[in-house]
């Protein structure tokens, strides 16, 4: 099926190679394709809320280390979020810290498959049926990623969003909802009469919010990360404009053909990212950092992601390697500590001021690859 404005249509001829594979893949039942991530979170949000009757307001349990756009989404349709805090080995969710955050109104559960990362999710997958809530899977940074018992994600939740969009795997545009379980496609197709979508923004108007939103969201993560006894206050400006950004969570999917086209380019792209990040792995092996190489069981490097020794001179380690010309992000900060800094999150605090994020996508090559590898050393070297 495709989302249009207010309505779902059948899946256009030019992607049904695409959502077959799909469904092959990952023993699915349903997939909606849309213009973003984001929209099929929204879609799966008001499903999940209509299938499970809960206090007002409805609640959803996601990640504190991950972007943004899943909390702005649930803000976006009236749901509250609430935080778990991560594994600090990986910084993604536990079944412990995810139960630590659940009350009667929660409807829903966010797994991140966070930088290509996975985790045994069956654990989860059972707490959350035992609790009649929903397991959505997020595999906007995971797509063609596998589980550890092999499974491929997607295939463990009731459903599993994924973002087609810049700087992700696939960066024609677009955005899927995938849906394995019966009761929450019915949930879906009711949704799709909810008038979700309203009025889109043209593609201009949607690209200028976008710049806005990402320098937005860096001074904050700033402000944040130096001043952390004025956290309540930095939350309680950005919850009030936040929703002036609504429009980017909502929309259709422009160009199906460039979406088909570049579906059977991903086994060569995840390729190329493994090379690259190995040559990370193999240079900066043995630094001050401990490095998270949960990509050689996944299949899937979104970043080559470390976590340094030394968090108290990070922002002036990443600066150094800027300065040299190479990507580096410091940029998932704990979203708690802007939308609900009540729900404390310790070890994801310490993990955002630790974690780097290298670049392994085709804007770079191997060759790049190696001199940011050698950069870091010589960053590190001016910090001793």
């Amino acid at each position: 099926m495709i989302l249009y404005q207010n309505a779902i249509g059948p899946t256009p001829d030019i992607l049904k190679p695409a959502e077959a594979d799909l469904l092959r893949q990952t023993s699915g039942a349903e997939v909606i394709w849309c213009g973003r991530g984001a929209t099929a979170l929204c879609w799966a949000y008001e499903a999940a809320r209509r299938l499970r009757t809960v206090g007002a307001p409805a609640e959803i349990i996601m990640p504190a280390i991950c972007c943004s756009v899943p909390a702005n989404a649930a803000l976006s349709v009236g749901i509250q979020p609430r935080f778990a805090d991560c594994d600090p080995e990986t910084g993604m969710v536990t079944v412990e810290s995810v139960a630590a955050c659940y009350t009667p109104s929660t409807c829903a559960v966010v797994f991140v498959h966070l930088f290509g990362q996975t985790a045994d999710l069956e654990p989860l997958a059972d707490w959350c049926h035992g609790k009649g809530v929903v397991l959505i899977e997020d595999a906007a940074q995971a797509q063609g990623a596998v589980l550890p018992d092999g499974q491929p994600v997607g295939s463990v939740g009731a459903c599993c969003v994924y973002s087609f969009n810049e700087s992700k795997i696939l960066e024609c545009g677009g955005g899927a909802l995938l849906v394995q379980d019966a009761p929450l496609w019915e949930a879906v197709r009711e949704t799709a009469q909810t008038g979700l979508l309203r009025a889109e923004l043209s593609p201009a108007e949607a690209a200028i919010h976008e710049y806005s939103y990402r320098n937005t969201l860096n001074g904050l993560v700033g402000l944040c990360r130096q001043h952390p006894e004025s956290i309540r206050a930095i939350s309680e400006g950005f919850l009030h404009f936040r929703g002036l950004y609504d429009g980017l969570y909502r929309c259709s999917l422009q160009d199906p053909g460039a979406l088909a086209q570049a579906w059977g380019q991903l086994p060569g792209i995840l390729q190329r990212r493994k090379e690259k990040a190995e040559i990370y792995a193999e240079r900066l092996d043995g630094g001050p950092w401990r490095l998270l190489n949960g990509w050689r069981q996944s299949g899937v490097c979104f970043r080559y992601s470390l976590l340094v020794d030394f968090p108290q001179r990070l922002v002036a380690f990443s600066d150094s390697i800027r300065r040299t010309g190479f990507h580096v992000s410091n940029l998932y900060w704990p979203v708690n500590q802007l939308v609900k800094p009540d729900d404390d999150c310790p070890r994801a605090d310490a993990l955002a001021r630790a974690v780097v994020n290298l670049w392994v996508d085709d804007s770079v090559d191997a060759a790049w690859t190696g001199r940011c590898a050698d950069a870091l050393w010589e960053s590190t070297d001016l910090l001793s």
